[in-house]
Formats: C-alpha cells, structure tokens, sequence
C-alpha cells in the first residue's frame, strides 16, 4: 500500500506595497539627515540671538561698551554637517564660531573669568535652556519623516 499526500487546502498569498515600503525605508535616512540638519541649522539661529544678549550694565562703572561681541554673535558663521560614525551610523553635528579674541573668558562654562560669572550666560548655559526646544523639533523632524514614508507606501 501507498500513501499519497493530497493537500486539504492550498493557501496562496501577496504582500502588496512591500515595494513601496521598501522603497519609503531606503530614503529615510536621507530624509532624516535632511531634516537633522534643518533642525540643527534652527538651534544655532535661536542659540546665536540668546549669547547676542548682553546682562544689564553694572551699576556705577565706566567701563563704555562697544557692542562688539554681541554684533559678531549676531553674525557669527554657523555650520552644520554630516558626519559617518561607527557602524556606519550618521550624525549632524552644528557649529557656532564667534571671532572675538577672548571670547571664552566672557561666555564659556569652564574658562569665564571670575567678573563675567553670574551675569554673562554661558554657551553651555544658553544651549541647555535651548534643550526642551531642540527636543521638540527633532521630534517633530522624525514624526515628518515617518508620516512621509507612511503616506509614500499608500500611493
């Protein structure tokens, strides 16, 4: 006696939009560097008009101010860039150069002179209170992101 195997059902199936989300997954990354950067671009702006800010003169001095450092805050160069790190994972990396000499000794955390702490805000100070704000703008870029390849894959 044999046995032969007869199939009870045949079950056949197909995935359709696998292409298109394929296709949505692969530009992801760039569309996220794209708006990384955006959003990076945005945090130098509102960070150069915060250090552009000068504290209330102090009371009885002579010392006449020239405006100097907060004009080339003002218009300082930002740059923002992609950078390739370890397991080929991207980064936006931002810059602020401001080309006052002494810079540091009025607006840095760790070199401020004694007479500048307490009223001039530091980098470090200013890019903290920028912190919630720069969170919620990624957030918003990453949910832009994935809304885009979502909306991508039903077309």
């Amino acid at each position: 006696m044999s046995v032969v195997d007869v199939p009870i059902f045949e079950l056949n199936y197909e995935i359709v939009g696998l292409d298109g989300l394929a296709a949505a997954l692969d530009r992801m990354p760039e569309a996220l560097g794209s708006e990384t950067e955006q959003v990076i671009d945005r945090a130098l702006m509102l960070a150069q008009g915060k250090l552009a800010i000068y504290p209330p003169a102090l009371p009885l001095s002579r010392y006449r101010r020239t405006g100097l450092l907060g004009q080339l805050w003002a218009g300082a160069t930002h740059r923002v860039r992609r950078v390739t790190g370890g397991a080929g994972r991207m980064y936006v990396e931002g810059s602020i150069q401001n080309a006052r000499p002494g810079i540091e000794r009025v607006q840095d955390e760790d070199d401020q002179a004694w007479v500048h702490q307490g009223r001039w805000r530091t980098v470090q100070q200013i890019l903290a209170d920028l912190e919630p704000e720069i969170e919620r703008l990624l957030q918003q870029a990453g949910d832009r992101v994935v809304n885009e390849a979502a909306a991508s894959t039903r077309r």
